[in-house]
């Protein structure tokens, strides 16, 4: 609409702007709206993994969930064997598996359930990716 406005006459110009004007007004308060919604959401989901992640941790405190098929370097040795007794590195706590689990299946979810942002929004991120055609 701006590249139009500038090859347009005088009065053209000034509907045009008013236009431009009101659809960018129009997108000011849909994106308000869109953030707020996304921030509603996002607490929902917040406050429901923390509700699941303290039951869970209730429920196997102390116990081995599972058996890792490695021996884990010290630092992931540390975390996966939090509040589980014994020495053997290959026990698993409930809450290594549920990172393991919640990072691994939360993006196939996301696209699964369709609320994976578009494929636009890459660049959106805090380190865009590099555009291939300008290479």
């Amino acid at each position: 609409m701006k590249t139009v406005s500038e090859t347009t006459t005088t009065v053209k110009k000034t509907k045009t702007k008013k236009k431009i004007d009101r659809v960018e007004s129009s997108l000011k308060e849909s994106t308000r709206d869109l953030s707020l919604s996304k921030f509603k959401s996002g607490a929902v989901v917040a406050v429901v993994l923390f509700v699941v992640f303290g039951l869970l941790n209730t429920l196997f405190e102390g116990k081995s969930v599972a058996k890792l098929p490695f021996h884990p370097i010290t630092l992931v040795q540390k975390m996966s064997h939090r509040g589980i007794s014994g020495d053997d590195a290959t026990d698993c706590s409930m809450a290594f598996l549920y990172l393991l689990c919640s990072v691994s299946i939360r993006t196939n979810l996301q696209k699964f359930l369709g609320f994976s942002p578009p494929r636009g929004a890459a660049n959106a991120g805090l380190f865009p990716m590099p555009d291939p055609k300008t290479n």
